[in-house]
């Protein structure tokens, strides 16, 4: 079936390219796609190029999380659009439910969209069992791809090698295939006067002035980040549901492991458990101005830390 147009009038063609990961073989590259169907709409006189739509490095589980193709989408609602050419039904959507949305959408606006690899019209009402089984299996794939990424990233833990991002005070470099994380030395004088401010007893609220770009949120996970004592936890936060990827906390749904001596640290064992012990008792805040008080009074090696650190901040400040 052919997208709906007037008698003599060109049909106004639309693609979308979307390429997964960086690491996708070359014909599936999103400039190979690209050139694949400018050529092609070129040298039929019927089509008339709209553009090309493309996503990079994002995966097809949610239509929320690529802009291209909601734009793609806005232009078949605004009526400027007559068909939409797809390689697959893997590269339109991986999520079951969506795909099919988007389709009988597009459908009520009278745009088809055709998919090369199955060679199938959204609008020939004989492919829809085909359209959900192909796209039913491409979000299995989703589904079991993610499955194994999880199973790899739990050996590598137990190995004790955990695949994540560097926190801010490190950077990873990798030598003969194993990923090491060094200090950045820059970005690690934040953090040991930070945690020297903690352990001399100032509250939260005077580190935030020395640092006012920072969040509440942000200074005390900072501060009990057991990475900065040369440890790792895993898996803090879990993906519960791989086509939505909402990510919460952990609080028993996946295995943990804590992994000591992983890195160099930044600030010494000793100083950070203590620092942990102060946020814990709440002698770090002003909420608990009592019980901080009395946390000073006595504790002079605290004041004198404190008064020391004072000194430095404003000799340096002169």
């Amino acid at each position: 079936m052919e997208a709906k147009k007037e008698r003599g009038k060109t049909i106004r063609v639309a693609a979308y390219c979307r390429v997964s990961t960086l690491l996708d073989e070359q014909d599936l590259s999103y400039e190979t796609q690209e050139k694949y169907y400018k050529d092609l709409i070129s040298r039929d006189h019927s089509m008339e190029l709209v553009g090309i739509y493309g996503d990079h490095g994002i995966s097809g589980l949610s239509a929320a999380d690529r802009p291209e193709f909601l734009r793609l989408i806005a232009d078949c609602d605004a009526g400027l659009i007559d068909l939409v050419l797809v390689k697959s039904i893997s590269r339109f959507s991986r999520n079951t439910v969506e795909c099919a949305e988007y389709l009988e959408r597009l459908k009520q606006n009278g745009v088809e969209v055709r998919f090369e690899k199955e060679g199938l019209s959204s609008l020939d009402p004989r492919t829809e069992m085909i359209l959900s089984i192909y796209s039913a299996m491409a979000q299995n794939e989703s589904a079991s791809l993610s499955d194994n990424i999880r199973w790899a990233h739990k050996k590598q833990a137990e190995a004790g090698n955990p695949i994540r991002r560097a926190p801010f005070g490190y950077r990873i470099v990798k030598a003969q295939g194993i990923r090491r994380w060094v200090i950045n030395e820059e970005e690690a004088v934040q953090i040991r006067t930070l945690f020297r401010m903690a352990h001399a007893g100032f509250t939260f609220k005077e580190m935030m002035v020395s640092h006012p770009d920072w969040t509440l949120t942000r200074l005390k996970s900072m501060l009990k980040n057991e990475v900065y004592r040369g440890d790792i936890l895993t898996s803090k936060s879990v993906k519960l549901d791989f086509l939505s990827k909402k990510v919460m906390r952990n609080t028993g749904q996946q295995e943990q492991f804590y992994i000591e001596q992983h890195h160099e640290p930044i600030v010494s064992p000793e100083v950070f458990d203590v620092v942990q012990v102060y946020i814990n008792e709440g002698y770090l805040s002003l909420r608990h101005a009592q019980r901080r008080s009395e946390w000073l009074k006595v504790h002079p090696e605290i004041r004198r830390r404190r008064n020391k650190l004072l000194k430095e901040i404003s000799n340096a400040t002169v």
